[in-house]
């Protein structure tokens, strides 16, 4: 079983790494507008048009991905092999699934990030960014799934 002590220094790493994650979407949608400015943009506007079609249908698939292998992860019921890191296996196991969770889906944000540079849409940075932010939230680390994973590699299941 994780202790107490485990437990609460797994979950101050866990939300330092999720705020940081989730604060760098709020850093794009603020500083980067006022950055650019409103500029035109010389991109072609049917390839714009083509590359924002594609930049969208990934940012679906990497959401649907994110949401899998985050999924895949802490379903796996083998705890960690030994490692020299001094963390609960179920907090290396969860701190796993939620870097690559949270990693996804800031790569849904760059997508946003990435169409607004080329076509000066705030349009285009809003929606993956809000889409980013709803995934970052479901992923928000919760003490009761921690405890829970810690729980099934005691029972070995």
């Amino acid at each position: 079983m994780i202790s107490a002590q485990e437990l609460d220094q797994g979950m101050v790493i866990l939300k330092t790494i999720w705020y940081a994650l989730a604060g760098s979407l709020v850093l794009y949608v603020i500083t980067i507008p006022l950055l650019v400015g409103d500029g035109t943009a010389n991109f072609p506007a049917e390839l714009y048009g083509e590359l924002q079609t594609t930049l969208h249908i990934a940012a679906g698939l990497t959401l649907i991905a994110s949401w899998l292998a985050r999924r895949q992860i802490l379903a796996t019921r083998t705890p960690p092999k030994p490692s020299r890191s001094r963390q609960h296996p179920a907090v290396q196991r969860y701190t796993t699934a939620m870097i690559i969770g949270l990693a996804l889906a800031e790569v849904v944000a760059i997508y946003g990030l990435i169409l607004f540079l080329l076509g000066k849409n705030l349009a285009d940075l809003l929606l993956p960014v809000t889409f980013a932010a709803a995934a970052m939230a479901t992923y928000f680390p919760q003490k009761t799934d921690l405890i829970e994973l810690a729980k099934k590699f005691t029972r070995g299941n």
